[in-house]
This record gives structure tokens, sequence and C-alpha cells, in this order.
């Protein structure tokens, strides 16, 4: 395995990254979840790849902040170390821009990411520390709080330092191999598919819409949502993600976009029908 090795304007650059990564949910929404995190992650290498250039660091950081993201927090500096490959990549070759292939590489990167951050760090890691810590505390010492902050917090603002140095240095190496081979548009379209199904399973898993209204008819109770649910399980909730996503399409903000799902739902249930 290859050293990674960095110049110090790249060292400068990562610590700062790294450094701006931990504020992972401080402005989280339900919107956009970590993507201004990410974005402001991206403003230390936007700064050294773009220099002066104001409008193309405008125009990328503003792709990373509306762009919905949501990981793990020490995964998130993978991906970001990842993505400021890339935009190095990027910024040297301004004629033929990449920010979709950097797109849909960091939507088909969400859903493994988070699923390795969670199990690893949460469901092992933690347990581990915390049993240890626990171990000592209930024997009154005080050793059992500062070994929990300083091997679980510690560990994982290292392993974030870590994360996001191997994301720049093996992302760097794949950008040059890719390009070196021709198998950008292969890349791009197999994290485009892969992306589109971790949206999928969002919309699934976050969206759920059912119908409460049972008409009877000739004395028979029409069951409306186990009918929709023969045809495909989850319907409503996909045409409810549809119609807000052809909104947004035509112009309209995302503050319009909810006051009409929370007044239409409220209406629909006041009269039974959801």
């Amino acid at each position: 395995m290859a050293k990674m090795t960095f110049t110090p304007e790249e060292n400068k650059m990562l610590n700062k990254a790294w450094f701006l990564s931990w504020s992972t949910n401080m402005a989280s929404s339900r919107v956009s979840q970590q993507s201004k995190c990410f974005a402001m992650t991206m403003t230390p290498a936007l700064d050294l790849f773009y220099g002066d250039d104001e409008a193309s660091k405008q125009k990328v950081f503003e792709r990373h902040a509306l762009e919905f993201f949501n990981t793990h927090n020490v995964m998130l500096s993978l991906v970001a170390g990842i993505a400021i490959a890339l935009e190095k990549k990027n910024a040297e070759d301004k004629e033929n821009d990449i920010g979709d292939t950097i797109s849909t590489l960091k939507a088909s990167l969400m859903g493994p990411t988070a699923g390795i951050g969670d199990s690893l760090f949460f469901n092992v890691f933690r347990v581990i520390i915390a049993g240890i810590s626990i171990g000592m505390a209930s024997e009154g010492s005080i050793l059992g709080v500062l070994f929990f902050m300083i091997f679980y917090g510690g560990g994982l603002y290292l392993f974030k330092w870590i994360a996001i140095r191997a994301g720049y240095f093996y992302g760097e190496e794949l950008i040059s191999k890719a390009y070196s081979t021709g198998i950008i548009p292969l890349i791009t379209e197999a994290a485009g598919i892969l992306g589109a199904i971790m949206v999928g399973a969002l919309v699934a898993s976050n969206v759920n819409l059912k119908i409460a209204l049972q008409p009877n008819i000739n004395n028979a109770v029409v069951d409306l949502q186990g009918i929709l649910d023969s045809i495909m399980p989850g319907l409503l909730g996909l045409l409810v993600f549809f119609w807000c996503f052809s909104r947004v399409q035509k112009g309209w903000s995302i503050l319009k976009v909810t006051w009409c799902l929370l007044i239409g739902g409220i209406v629909l249930a006041f009269l039974g029908i959801v």
C-alpha cells in the first residue's frame, strides 16, 4: 500500500477541512441533512484549488450546499476527502466539468458509508469503550468518564483525521487512473444507478402515506390501501415524492412545498381520507 504523502499546502488544507467536518450536524435539516456542513468542509479545498476565481468557488460551494447528503459523521470525512480529490481534478480541467460525476458519486456513497459507520463506530467501538468506562465509573472512579471521552471522543476525531486523508489520497489516485483509462462515463453511470437506489430507499423509509378511507359498497368494505399495496407497496409515498420533485423543478421554494403538504395533510386527515 502506497504511503500517503502530501505537500505542505495540501496538509494545511486537509487539516482545515478536518476541523470544519466536526460540525457535521450543526446545520442539519430534514431538507438537505448534512449538506451545509459538507459544503463548509470543502471550503479550504476550494480556496486552494480555485484561488481568486470567486465565481467558480461559489458555483461549487452552492452545488455541495444544496445537494442532499447524509451519512455517519466519521464517514463524512472519507466522502469529503474523495470529493476534494475530484474537485482538484475539476479545477485543473475546467473545460471538462465533472460536477455531475461528483454529485452522483456522493449520492452512491451515502448508504454504504452510513451502514459501515453506524455498525463499526456506534454498535461496536462505542459499546466496547462504554463497557470499560461503565465498569470504572461503577466503582466511583472518575477515570470511567475520562476513559470514554479520550478513547471514544478522541478516537472518532482520529478516525475522521485519517479518513479525510485516505479519501483524498486514494480518490486522487482513482480519478487519475479513471482518466487515463477513459472509464469516467462508466463510473458516472454506475454511481448514478447506485445513487438512485439509495434515494429510492430513503423515499420508501421516510415517506409514509396510507389511505384510511374504507367505503362500504353493498355492505362490503373496500380496502383501498390494500388494493394500492397489491399494485405497489408505498405507491402513495412515491407519488408524493414525485409531486414534490416536480414542484421544486418548476421553481417552487421548499417552504411553499412544505406548506402545501401540511395544509393538504390536515384537510385530508379532517375528511378521514388519510
